[in-house]
């Protein structure tokens, strides 16, 4: 009887944490990692208590604990602090989610689904909302500022309840379409009027937070979307609307303008520069310029977990900048930051060559994953989406922040959850 009332007890505190972790990304890191190291204790405790779990077996997940165990491994000879020695132990709280989204869905009914899926959806359009709102005001419901302001007159960046966390985009857009895949179930009903008025303000939020890894995120969804079920002209068609309402939207507002049509206003450091100046002399590539230098540096091993804040400064692109005589030039920007802002380029300067395979081999097996879906299914459509927003987050070749910050790493793998059950339905 004890055992039962356990039982039952994790049981619902799962389905708790699992159902509101979207809430908990809005209270911030804390509330993140606190869920996430419950979750994990919780399902350590159900494993070490003689409960199976089928998902052990799935290659998916075998895969990116062989991830994590890889870099835990590459980087536990270099780091110098206890700090992030726990902080490579806590990276596996990531996968204990994804584990956690999977058990949750194999043992909720159709009642708790669709109040799971309602309360998110609420929750996305009171986000969303607030934006507008703190748009429109220059402030939001709790007196939230934008971010990025010129003065008081002009801001870039508009977050509502994150606050100083310029992320309500990127919430948007991996939370906001996890939530419409889910409502849209195995197929899209065209008659059902919510799905494209959601779909829209998703991507009018996406555009209002000026976040620009977001609208590619959307993007790239769409494009794979349209790709694995060979609707070509269909992703034409949302193309040019989208890209349509960012050029009206731009030519109504300047600071929209500013985020996604003259995207070198403000950063093009070299004064009457060519294409190719501008490619190569902005701060995104100055951080792209910095990894490479320390992948060269250390091609096989890197230099291991969160090392390119700290050896970036000993690039040659980052003494360039500092030294240069024409401080006009640069204006300020630098090499160096907490990261390279791109995923794949973390992984080859922070865990070397074998590192970078691993995460290209991440994107090929989502990728796999999905084609044989495919073939031994029809209705594949939540799978072919999920996956399709998977393949976009982690897409080599666009801007992304750190994989294995809180924020970041927590989406991904509660989104990974998601998708591997979605796999798992078929028989």
């Amino acid at each position: 009887m004890h055992n039962n009332t356990v039982d039952s007890f994790l049981n619902n505190l799962l389905l708790f944490l699992i159902f509101c972790f979207p809430l908990f990304v809005i209270f911030g890191n804390a509330a993140m990692n606190i869920s996430t190291v419950a979750i994990s204790m919780i399902i350590l405790f159900r494993f070490l208590n003689g409960m199976k779990f089928q998902l052990l077996n799935n290659f998916l997940l075998i895969y990116l604990t062989s991830l994590i165990l890889f870099i835990f491994v590459n980087s536990i000879f270099k780091i110098d602090s206890f700090e992030l020695f726990f902080k490579l132990i806590g990276y596996f709280r990531y996968l204990f989610l994804a584990i956690g989204v999977y058990i949750v869905l194999e043992n909720i009914n159709k009642k708790q689904i669709s109040f799971f899926l309602n309360f998110n959806l609420i929750l996305i359009l009171l986000v969303g909302l607030d934006i507008i709102y703190q748009y429109i005001f220059n402030e939001n419901i709790f007196g939230f500022l934008p971010g990025m302001c010129d003065g008081m007159s002009k801001c870039s960046r508009f977050s509502g309840v994150f606050g100083k966390e310029l992320i309500a985009g990127s919430f948007m857009c991996q939370i906001g379409l996890l939530m419409l895949f889910l409502k849209m179930g195995s197929k899209f009903d065209i008659t059902n009027l919510f799905i494209p008025i959601l779909f829209f303000f998703i991507f009018l939020i996406i555009i209002i937070s000026g976040e620009r890894n977001a609208f590619l995120i959307f993007l790239i969804s769409i494009f794979f979307i349209s790709f694995f079920k060979k609707k070509f002209l269909s992703f034409l068609f949302i193309t040019i609307f989208l890209l349509s309402c960012v050029f009206i939207l731009a030519k109504k507002n300047e600071t929209i303008n500013d985020r996604f049509i003259d995207l070198y206003k403000g950063v093009n450091i070299v004064p009457n520069s060519s294409l190719i100046e501008k490619i190569k002399e902005n701060p995104w590539s100055y951080h792209y310029q910095a990894a490479i230098e320390l992948f060269l540096d250390k091609p096989f091993s890197g230099h291991g977990i969160k090392s390119f804040r700290v050896q970036c400064k000993e690039t040659n692109i980052d003494k360039k900048i500092v030294s240069e005589k024409n401080p006009h030039r640069y204006k300020g920007y630098r090499a160096c930051s907490t990261h390279p802002h791109n995923y794949f380029l973390e992984f080859l300067s922070e865990q070397g060559l074998m590192g970078g395979l691993f995460y290209l081999g991440l994107f090929i097996i989502v990728f796999i994953n999905i084609k044989r879906k495919i073939r031994i299914q029809n209705e594949v459509f939540l799978s072919i989406a999920i996956g399709s927003l998977i393949l976009a987050i982690i897409f080599p070749f666009k801007p992304s922040g750190s994989f294995l910050s809180s924020y970041n790493a927590s989406l991904l793998f509660y989104i990974l959850g998601f998708f591997m059950h979605s796999l798992k339905k078929v028989k």
